[in-house]
């Protein structure tokens, strides 16, 4: 990656030096003035940007939950095995970090008042917020479009040639989301809950469409779906329906109908962006309190749409854009320059 020089005009070496003959109060004025002028007019940083830096640092060759907040790897780690993530991206702005962060603060707020006024109190659970990193600096937070899967080296380029091809095909083009409520959700083997914002159903339906179109490649290329139950699967609320959903799905034999019976499942209930995270069960009076919350009284929708899908396989992250008129990116000679 190669970095653009920033061009200076001769004129510069000439403020200097009037600066230089001028009472030095004055000159601290001019120059604190053009350092706002200069700091206001940058543009922001570009999405991919966060891409370079979208892995923690390895502090540990070992699982150890003391180092993450008493976190436990979902999936033991295997030499020659990528963990790898499929997602749409969302990063908050400024002004929607803090209202997130306000929303948090707020449930926090009301379990604690809620428990003082209990004549016996409840365990408050510890809540831990996802906007921020390690540095303490916003992060960008996701809509999960696949599992956490167990790509080997060999097959990474596959694994994402065949998602690319599934995902132009799907021909989703750049949409918005709404959130609708907040709610309090486990992964599969409950040993987290996660805060979560759940996402309205898009006007065309695109969730739907790209979590077909990303199961369809995980599937192809030997990976479990997303969100279709059993071991392994994210944060899900319903498992009776999804069951059912599959074995009406599995009774059907022929291939093409099962396929459009796949991908007819509206799974919207699943769809989320998680902001904070606790160790253990919230009370079910607390689960309550989160789903009686307004959010629109501190946040509505996304400011800006979302525009691609991105695929991170180890620390590499490709993006996928969300606009069927350009070409593959598949075509490219290997997404990861592997191939």
């Amino acid at each position: 990656m190669s970095l653009a020089l920033v061009q200076y005009s001769d004129s510069e070496s000439d403020d200097a030096d009037a600066d230089a003959r001028i009472p030095s109060n004055t000159a601290l004025k001019r120059k604190r003035s053009a350092s706002a002028q200069a700091s206001t007019s940058l543009p922001p940083l570009p999405p991919t940007f966060h891409d370079l830096y979208s892995t923690n640092t390895r502090v540990s060759t070992t699982d150890d939950p003391s180092l993450h907040g008493g976190r436990k790897r979902a999936v033991p780690h295997v030499q020659g095995n990528w963990p790898s993530h499929v997602y749409l991206e969302w990063l908050p702005s400024q002004a929607e970090f803090h209202r997130l962060d306000s929303l948090i603060d707020h449930v926090r707020k009301a379990i604690k008042g809620a428990n003082g006024r209990m004549k016996k109190p409840l365990s408050v659970p510890e809540i831990h917020p996802s906007l921020l990193s390690d540095l303490g600096t916003p992060i960008p937070l996701h809509v999960s479009l696949s599992r956490t899967l167990q790509i080997k080296t060999d097959d990474r380029d596959r694994f994402l040639e065949t998602l690319d091809k599934s995902l132009h095909r799907a021909a989703v083009r750049p949409f918005d989301a709404r959130f609708t409520c907040l709610k309090w959700v486990p992964n599969y083997d409950r040993s987290r809950w996660f805060l979560i914002l759940g996402i309205e159903k898009p006007a065309q339906d695109e969730l739907n469409r790209l979590l077909h179109a990303c199961n369809d490649a995980a599937e192809q290329c030997g990976h479990p779906p997303l969100y279709v139950g059993g071991k392994g699967d994210g944060p899900m609320e319903d498992n009776d329906t999804i069951d059912i959903a599959n074995k009406r799905t599995k009774s059907v034999q022929d291939e093409n109908t099962t396929e459009k019976a796949k991908s007819t499942i509206d799974r919207t209930q699943n769809y989320h962006v998680s902001i904070a995270w606790n160790l253990s069960e919230p009370d079910p009076e607390w689960i309550t309190l989160a789903q009686d919350v307004d959010v629109y009284r501190f946040i509505e929708s996304p400011q800006t749409p979302f525009e691609a899908v991105k695929a991170k396989v180890g620390n590499n992250v490709v993006n996928i854009e969300l606009d069927p008129r350009k070409a593959s990116l598949g075509k490219r000679r290997g997404l990861l320059g592997l191939g």
